[in-house]
């Protein structure tokens, strides 16, 4: 099967090109807090620098996806990580400024909101809908489509581990700002990657006209409530972490450090699992992956509230990556069921947008509850998932399972056999 065996090719370069640009983001995790005090960065400023980016990727992410339709994934993440490349390494220069001291108060600010933040934002909103819009035009089934979102999210988790790790081991070996330097070079070999082995689109395989998807339609906002619950509560707890492991069991600064990387660590090591290897063994469909999905977190959300043992606040966490992971697939893949092709380009933007919005809100909101009462957002985490898994068993288009998939493909059964939905040609050279 050549055509098959070409688009499981493609698939995976691109799946290995989202690794390379997010793990050239991740890596700027570990020194992130050192580094901006070494530059001369209140901690509001670095603060408002990662808010306006996810500000940009939520303004813009439907733009790239559907413009991913029209002139091509290949064209389209050439021109987005060349643009995040060059965010990336005006932001090394200014961070090599900066702990110089040559580049000092507002103007380092301002550049810093420029390149890391409104540059780069913009133009690492596009990689996640153009590459879901390509995979999930190119699945068949529901199944196929849930298996595709879950590689996707479990490159990105994959990236999160990897950025992190190598972030942390760069910065031992050669100084805080040697991970800094690394990350446009990182995003360099993505880019080589996807020019010289990545096919571009013939022009029959273009869409002339993308169509735009509002949130209100009333096939995906479910799935879209879902989504910003799950992700409001994730981000929430990757804020807060460090602050509970320190306040609640009282380590010292540098056991804090370590228990709290082992933490996350482990919270993306299960969720990339479960996302990439059990999602693609079960074979659930989307509404059944949210519901457990939400189950599990929810119950993870208990252990994160209660006042109990270290290892009951990790077991938590640990959990969480599991219900996250079984939930995402579902929740990405659930809305592109009952779109026809046109539409999927926009409808990968909007939930790249409803996942962006979660990081404006939550690191504001959640250190303002923290800042009452320490268990305030845990407690609000927990009411989340609660409310997330009553809608998924409550609302009709979750309880009638069938709907979205016979609305976007008339030939399914009525029987419950798994329907094909809208797809596209195998792609070419």
């Amino acid at each position: 099967m050549p055509a098959e065996s070409h688009s499981d090719s493609q698939a995976k370069l691109l799946l290995t090109m989202v690794l390379l640009a997010f793990m050239g983001q991740m890596m700027l995790n570990p020194v992130i807090a050192p580094l901006s005090r070494a530059m001369g960065l209140a901690e509001w400023q670095i603060g408002a620098t990662i808010s306006a980016a996810a500000l940009a990727l939520v303004l813009l992410s439907q733009f790239w996806g559907r413009r991913s339709q029209r002139l091509g994934v290949k064209r389209t993440l050439v021109t987005a990580m060349v643009i995040a490349l060059c965010g990336l390494g005006g932001f090394t220069a200014v961070a090599w400024l900066g702990v110089r001291g040559v580049l000092t108060d507002g103007p380092l600010f301002v550049m810093t909101l420029l390149t890391r933040g409104l540059i780069y934002g913009g133009a690492i909103a596009a990689i996640a809908p153009t590459v879901q819009a390509h995979l999930v035009t190119h699945a068949a089934t529901e199944s196929e489509r849930v298996k595709a979102v879950g590689a996707l999210g479990a490159a990105q988790g994959a990236a999160s581990i990897l950025g992190a790790v190598a972030g942390g081991v760069l910065a031992a070996a050669g100084g805080l700002l040697f991970p800094v330097s690394t990350m446009p070079v990182v995003m360099l070999i993505g880019i080589v990657i996807l020019v010289v082995r990545f096919h571009e689109q013939s022009p029959d395989r273009l869409v002339e006209k993308p169509a735009s998807v509002s949130f209100r339609d009333r096939r995906i906002f479910p799935y879209l409530v879902t989504g910003f619950l799950l992700f409001l509560g994730f981000s929430t707890v990757a804020t807060l972490v460090g602050f509970a492991v320190q306040d609640r069991f009282h380590f010292t600064s540098n056991g804090t450090a370590a228990i709290t990387a082992g933490i996350l660590l482990g919270l993306s090591l299960v969720m990339a699992f479960v996302q990439g290897g059990v999602v693609r063994r079960l074979g659930w469909p989307a509404h059944r992956l949210l519901r457990v999905g939400f189950a599990v977190m929810t119950v993870s959300g208990v252990l994160l509230f209660i006042d109990a043992p270290v290892w009951v606040f990790g077991a938590g966490c640990l959990l969480l990556g599991a219900g996250s992971g079984l939930a995402m697939p579902g929740y990405t893949a659930g809305p592109t069921l009952g779109m026809d092709r046109e539409s999927q380009g926009g409808l990968a933007g909007l939930i790249n947008a409803n996942n962006g919005l979660t990081y404006v809100i939550a690191p504001i909101g959640s250190t303002a509850l923290y800042g009452i009462h320490h268990t305030a957002p845990f407690l609000a985490v927990l009411a989340l998932f609660t409310v997330g898994l009553v809608f998924t068993f409550v609302h009709p288009l979750f309880r009638n399972e069938g709907a979205v998939k016979q609305s976007g493909n008339d030939a399914a059964d009525s029987e419950g056999q798994e329907a094909t939905v809208p797809k596209v040609d195998q792609p070419v050279g």
